[in-house]
């Protein structure tokens, strides 16, 4: 009878040790994942951050962004959104080179990051959480006293001058915006002088916007009067002609639909592993489109290109920003 009533307890109590195993590792667990960053579990961290905008040269600014406070930020998981007047960029927090403090890939508070932005004027900063596309923080910001660059004025130097006579063609080219925009439409290669000694940093800033596709919409610096296809970054068309500005990263070709997009190309690392660095007299603008390639210039909406806000500056530690869609 003993030997029976032993066996009729071992069920149940096995059955209380393997709930307390399990109540035991769910706590585990539970300690595991409480532990866990609101990042890694996909929540939207609560951080407070400053943004601040310092001096670096005449031609440019830094981007400055400092944890001050709140959950710590894995910085691949975020990007900084910037609105410039009518231009935005949106570019990955991991590529803001120059930091101080990060480690792991982690920012906490005291921790800043930097990157060479060039700014027109007060901008609006955003810090979006990628995974779950969450505002964590927005500041305005206002440039160093004194420091506003300026882009080049096409009203005082208007690009009527032909560039490759035998390429330029049907159609026009017109200043807009009090000298801010060019556009070209039909089949326009147009230049503007513009005397620059080109460095490994130099860096060309624009605006492109088109509503038809030609064969080639490029712009490059030019030392002659002849074409040169490592000199021409191609941002959009058909013909495999230039170097495509998706080369450098960061930067997409431009599709249809668009709108305006922002560039900021590294036109000095071009350059370089050209051998085209030095001197240059000419900034140039392409809209090609050959009739003897089967391209009509002259169809109801024929292929055209504009350029907004175009600067050269020198850059010494920026990357590339990835072109968005401006609003």
């Amino acid at each position: 009878m003993r030997r029976g009533g032993n066996r009729g307890q071992s069920a149940p109590i096995g059955t209380l040790l393997m709930v307390a195993l399990v109540l035991v590792a769910a706590g585990a667990a539970g300690v595991v994942i409480f532990d866990l960053s609101p990042d890694l579990l996909g929540n939207a961290p609560s951080a407070s951050i400053d943004v601040g905008v310092e001096s670096n040269g005449p031609d440019a600014q830094t981007l400055v962004i400092r944890h001050q406070g709140g959950d710590d930020l894995r910085v691949d998981a975020f990007d900084v959104v910037v609105r410039d007047g009518d231009s935005v960029s949106r570019l990955s927090l991991s590529t803001f080179e120059n930091r101080s403090g990060i480690s792991g890939g982690i920012a906490d508070a005291g921790d800043s990051l930097r990157t060479t932005q060039l700014l027109s004027g007060p901008a609006t900063v955003q810090l979006v959480h990628r995974p779950t596309d969450a505002i964590v923080d927005e500041q305005r910001v206002t440039l160093p006293s004194g420091d506003s660059p300026s882009v080049v004025d096409f009203e005082t130097s208007e690009p009527t001058q032909s560039f490759e006579s035998n390429q330029d063609g049907t159609g026009d080219t017109t200043v807009e915006d009090s000298g801010a925009t060019v556009r070209q439409s039909g089949n326009q290669w147009k230049f503007v002088d513009r005397s620059y000694t080109v460095t490994e940093n130099t860096t060309l800033v624009f605006e492109f916007n088109s509503t038809s596709e030609g064969e080639i919409h490029g712009i490059g610096l030019e030392d002659d009067q002849d074409q040169t296809s490592d000199r021409i970054v191609r941002l959009y068309g058909t013909q495999n002609w230039g170097e495509p500005v998706g080369q450098f990263a960061g930067l997409d070709t431009y599709s249809a639909g668009d709108g305006w997009v922002r560039y900021e190309v590294p036109i000095g690392e071009l350059y370089e592993g050209n051998g085209d660095l030095g001197p240059v007299d000419y900034l140039v603008f392409i809209t090609d489109c050959d009739t003897n390639s089967g391209c009509d210039p002259d169809r109801a909406n024929p292929p055209n290109s504009r350029f907004r806000n175009v600067r050269i500056y020198e850059n010494d530690s920026a990357p590339s920003l990835a072109p968005v869609p401006v609003a």
